[in-house]
């Protein structure tokens, strides 16, 4: 049970919607850690919206929203609406209005209330966010904007539940890329956090491959190919527009640095072994990262402060994780289980890397401390997990798996359970990349 809160008052604008608080009461904050491995899911009840004005054609469709949101969220079990016999017409909106006994009866610890009317194109939302223990709201916020924004609402709504309960926000504004296979054109597609509003990013792309995005969302970087060269090409997601560079010889594992204007890439030329390189956003190389040497050094991944990049190498034999130090030029081992260890991401938080390592035949996603490189593994069972990336909240992992017969997206959250399929569309979806918060 969540203890006391104090909840800030103001106004923001939001994408052309109109947000305002409602009042809330409390005192202190007290914060869930859902990576606890004790911690038990939140029962919450989410009756029908009452409707207020206007037509009562969004009901469903806006508490469809709101559950899903809960459910991907991991903190929340949604209860099912029937053990609430009231009517949602009928019920309360508010404190004094809502009879909390026939909710802690169905086994509600929380409770979503909403309200909505509408004008021609335009709605006005409130959603109210309650203790029903306590009795008492913890959150409520009012909207106004255009009906085809709801769900920008909803999902606003519930970010900002998730930073009131764990003191982050969520990451229902973020966005996932990935590369989609059909035959042998390939081109790079993003959906919403929840699988939806499906956008192709490369219409013109016969092969395009490994999207990584930048740290505040504006571009994507990806490895094109134009006849028998590799391009780093850097896509401006608003605009479309594309730039090409060639950097000469063949391309691979593109990532952004997080701290800094730059790229890194796997490069190999002359029938060198791969290097890790770095380019800057006109399109030269203003470093090389990691090279020398025979192995192959390829799939590169920076902490979060820029510091350090993991990247795969078979400097000992077999493909595995090395992290770099970019400011000693000292590397080390971090994997040692296994004989094929690969897709190395860092977390947003610096704790763990994510990868990918085969255990009887089979790929499955790891996580492991670089301080401690102590593995653990997420993923079992048939099929191949592989290609981890993290939301930029550090709480879930996307990852490409075959598991229900062809390529997909799927995510997770970061202790392996609650994995969901993300993507449901024809051809094969690989190579994932999260975006930042938008």
């Amino acid at each position: 049970m969540i203890g006391r809160f104090n909840l800030f008052f103001g106004l923001v604008l939001l994408i052309g919607v109109t947000t305002s608080w409602f009042r809330a009461y409390g005192q202190d904050r007290v914060y869930l850690d859902i990576t606890d491995p004790s911690f038990r899911k939140l029962p919450i009840a989410v009756p029908g919206f009452r409707v207020d004005g206007g037509g009562a054609s969004l009901s469903e469709d806006l508490l469809a929203t709101t559950k899903k949101d809960l459910q991907i969220s991991g903190i929340f079990q949604v209860l099912d609406s029937r053990a609430f016999f009231a009517d949602p017409q009928k019920l309360g909106v508010t404190a004094a209005e809502i009879d909390f006994g026939q909710f802690r009866q169905g086994g509600a610890e929380y409770l979503i209330r909403g309200s909505y009317s509408t004008d021609g194109q335009n709605i006005h939302l409130e959603l109210r966010f309650f203790d029903v223990v306590g009795r008492r709201m913890l959150l409520g916020k009012a909207y106004d904007g255009k009906v085809s924004d709801r769900k920008l609402m909803i999902h606003r709504f519930v970010d900002e539940i998730l930073k009131l309960l764990t003191g982050e926000g969520g990451i229902f504004s973020t966005k996932i890329a990935f590369v989609n296979k059909e035959g042998k054109v390939s081109k790079i597609y993003m959906v919403d956090f929840d699988g939806s509003n499906l956008t192709l990013l490369t219409p013109k792309e016969e092969l395009a491959m490994s999207p990584s995005w930048s740290p505040d969302g504006r571009f994507i970087a990806y490895i094109g190919y134009r006849g028998n060269r590799t391009a780093l090409c850097l896509l401006d997601v608003a605009s479309r527009y594309v730039q090409d560079f060639f950097l000469g010889g063949v391309l691979s594992g593109v990532r952004f640095n997080p701290q800094r204007g730059l790229v890194t890439v796997s490069r190999s030329q002359g029938g060198s072994s791969p290097e890790i390189v770095t380019v800057n956003l006109q399109g030269a190389i203003v470093d090389k990262v990691v090279s020398g040497g025979w192995d192959i050094k390829a799939s590169p991944t920076w902490s979060p402060d820029g510091r350090k990049v993991a990247y795969v190498s078979n400097e000992s034999g077999n493909p595995q994780i090395y992290i770099y130090d970019v400011n000693t030029g000292s590397k080390r081992r971090i994997t040692f289980s296994g004989d094929y260890n690969t897709s190395p991401s860092w977390s947003p938080k610096g704790d763990l890397i994510a990868y990918s390592g085969i255990v009887n035949g089979h790929h499955q996603i790891f996580v492991v401390n670089p301080e401690t490189s102590q593995p653990i593994q997420l993923t079992t069972g048939g099929g191949n997990n592989e290609a981890p990336t993290w939301s930029p909240d550090g709480r879930m992992i996307a990852f490409q798996s075959n598991r229900s017969g062809r390529y997909a997206i799927w995510v997770m959250l970061k202790n392996g359970s609650d994995a969901r399929l993300l993507t449901e569309i024809g051809g094969e979806q690989i190579l994932p990349s999260w975006s930042p918060k938008m």
